[in-house]
């Protein structure tokens, strides 16, 4: 997965999109004038913004809008991020491909990833270890492709 930005994204929402990316081992482009022409037949995902902060995220399959998500964000904490799946504890708001944990337990009971997400409620906590990250907190999912 690609995960890029608006045409010219603040601070905050840039580095919210680095973070999210180095928790999630996506790809992130630096987007600047780059058309989203140029990521055909890719799966993408392009965060957007309000008022300079991040407010959208779009999930494209090619040149398929698939989800969008209406969320706010908390302030991202500075930490150093290591390549590692990611486990999942929710049953709502898994769109990143993270390992659900239901799918865990039943084959190995030892927690031995390092990052998480975890669903409370309508937030996604975003933990390395026991230190939390990040916050999501989700406002709204419209769906573009019922197939999902």
């Amino acid at each position: 997965m690609i995960l890029t930005t608006s045409r010219k994204p603040s601070r905050k929402t840039r580095s919210f999109a680095k973070a999210l990316s180095r928790f999630l081992n996506w790809q992130y482009v630096h987007r600047g004038k780059i058309s989203l022409k140029e990521f055909e037949n890719k799966r993408i995902c392009v965060i957007s913004e309000i008022k300079g902060n991040p407010a959208f995220l779009n999930f494209y399959d090619g040149d398929r809008k698939l989800i969008e998500i209406f969320l706010s964000v908390s302030n991202v904490k500075k930490t150093e991020i290591d390549r590692g799946e990611v486990v999942y504890f929710g049953d709502k708001y898994n769109f990143f491909e993270a390992l659900p944990a239901k799918l865990l337990e039943k084959f190995d009971k030892r927690p031995h990833f390092l990052k998480k997400i975890v669903e409370n409620g309508n937030e996604l906590l975003f933990y390395i270890g026991e230190d939390l990250i990040f916050k999501i907190r989700v406002l709204g999912v419209r769906r573009f492709d019922q197939s999902l």
